[in-house]
Order: structure tokens, then C-alpha cells, then sequence
């Protein structure tokens, strides 16, 4: 099945992240909030510029908040719309206090 190769594969990639960077990017997050918007507007750009944190290729990133709200959003129907009768997701989350950085494929 496709979803599954494609999650076992994402899986061995998720092994490889730097996860003391994520961490880093989340403290900053939480302690700058003001910061947000400047992450939302490019978020791979924005943790390579601060910590050199790279994103694996297909890879993207979001910031999530104590209420699970995805910073920039997900795209419209990415968790299972009814015309998507199978589907995955690999993520990672890594974070500090009440804020975490989400690093997804």
C-alpha cells in the first residue's frame, strides 16, 4: 500500500531530526510570541535562519499552541475529507511549556 511505504519512510526520516533544535525553536516561540507571525510568513526559512534547523525534503512545519491550533493552519482537508478514503500522517512534536514546533510529512 502506498500510505503505508510512504509512512514507514517518513518514519526512518523522523529518526534524523534534530530534535535540541525543535526544542530551541519552541522555547523561542513561547518566550516571543510576537515572533509567530515572522514564523508563520516562512516557517523552514524562519528555524533555518535561527538555529540552522533543516526540514527534511516533503517535509513542513507548523507551530502548535496549548489548544492544538496549527500555526500557519493546515491545509483544508489534509486530516481525512470524504474524498480522501485513505490517508497518513507522520508528525513530530517537540516542545516547551504550552507552545511546540510540528514537524510533518
Amino acid at each position: 500500500m502506498a500510505i503505508e511505504n510512504a509512512l514507514r519512510a517518513n518514519a526512518k526520516i523522523n529518526a534524523t531530526l534534530d530534535y535540541q533544535k525543535m526544542h530551541e525553536v519552541a522555547k523561542h516561540i513561547h518566550d516571543n510570541p510576537t515572533q509567530l507571525d515572522e514564523f508563520v510568513k516562512d516557517p523552514e526559512g524562519f528555524v533555518f535562519r535561527f538555529n540552522g534547523l533543516t526540514v527534511p525534503q516533503g517535509h513542513h512545519l507548523h507551530i502548535a499552541d496549548s489548544q492544538n491550533n496549527l500555526f500557519p493552519p493546515e491545509e483544508e482537508g489534509i486530516f481525512g475529507a470524504d474524498d480522501r478514503q485513505a490517508w497518513g500522517r507522520n508528525e513530530i512534536r517537540v516542545g516547551y511549556k504550552t507552545v511546540s514546533l510540528v514537524e510533518c510529512a
